[in-house]
């Protein structure tokens, strides 16, 4: 938790930029405007939560490098265990494995199967996230992993 990235977010994005910016808001609302102290305050965080929205996604879009969404498929309708998931999964690699043995060199032959795979890893990862298991951090284990590795092209 304590690491040189934890120091820099605090420090850098909630002490001087929230706390400062937060502060100089607060004086133009309450101090130049005349805004009651109270109003001032709530007027304040939503002008601050309006800015810090964009920043704090570029923040941790960026700190993660992965995609805007999370999901790029709609959720399946229905309750699905584990057991079920590692079913489907083997069944849609088998499904595309086949057809890319097939024919690996025309991706329009197994691209749909492809994506059904993928669809079927990524609902995997919708019933861990509802059973409240820590996704996001074994995403980071795993990156942090490659880059001592030396996996990943420089950024």
């Amino acid at each position: 938790m304590f690491s040189k990235e934890w120091f820099v977010y605090v420090i850098g994005r909630w002490l001087l930029l929230s706390g400062i910016a937060g502060a100089l808001i607060q004086f133009v609302f309450a101090d130049k405007l005349g805004i009651a102290t109270i109003p001032a305050f709530l007027l304040n965080q939503f002008v601050l939560a309006c800015v810090f929205w964009y920043v704090d996604k570029y923040i941790f879009q960026r700190h993660f490098n992965r995609v805007k969404e999370i999901f790029k498929f709609p959720r399946v309708k229905g309750n699905f265990t584990l057991d079920h998931q590692y079913k489907k999964i083997s069944e849609e690699y088998a499904e595309f494995a086949q057809a890319y043995s097939a024919n690996p060199e025309d991706h329009q032959k197994w691209l749909h199967q492809f994506l059904d795979l993928n669809h079927a890893v990524e609902m995997t990862e919708r019933v861990l996230r509802e059973k409240g298991v820590s996704v996001d951090q074994e995403y980071y284990n795993i990156v942090q992993q490659n880059k001592a590795r030396g996996l990943y092209e420089k950024a």
